[in-house]
């Protein structure tokens, strides 16, 4: 419907240059030199081509955006979906069991490495930790 509009305003304004190029082809030479000469002839004339071409470049301004919006939202519909999927396979693969058994524990395989092991399994205070961090600092100073 747009191409046909766009075709019959084309056609209109050829019309309209036809019909100003018979109208200067029927003025005498005085008056064709009159308009020639006029002092604000090219400025007019510049100035409307301006106002033509802003007047255009608006127009396509819109088509432009749409243009891009067109390609950017499947683009974009895409990468969410590949990022999803990515996120989903990640935390499908990542699950672990929740406890260790005693016996991943008390693993013996690595016989030079010491193994510390809590019966109680209770969470060592803050306290406990600072006191075992300065005895380690200790022994190391005194040797």
């Amino acid at each position: 419907m747009s191409d046909t509009k766009r075709k019959q305003g084309l056609n209109e304004r050829l019309d309209s240059l036809g019909r100003e190029v018979v109208r200067a082809a029927a003025m005498d030479e005085t008056a064709a030199e009159a308009v020639a000469s006029s002092p604000f002839l090219y400025a007019r004339l510049r100035a409307r081509i301006k106002a033509e071409g802003e007047r255009r470049e608006e127009g396509e301004r819109w088509f432009t955006l749409l243009g891009v919006v067109w390609r950017a939202v499947p683009a974009m519909a895409l990468t969410t979906i590949f990022a999803l999927a990515l996120f989903w396979s990640a935390s499908v693969s990542t699950r672990s069991p929740s406890t260790f058994s005693l016996e991943s524990l008390l693993d013996t395989r690595d016989a030079g490495i010491q193994h510390v092991v809590f019966a109680d399994r209770q969470p060592l205070s803050s306290d406990e930790v600072l006191a075992t961090i300065l005895n380690e600092d200790e022994r190391e100073a005194t040797r």
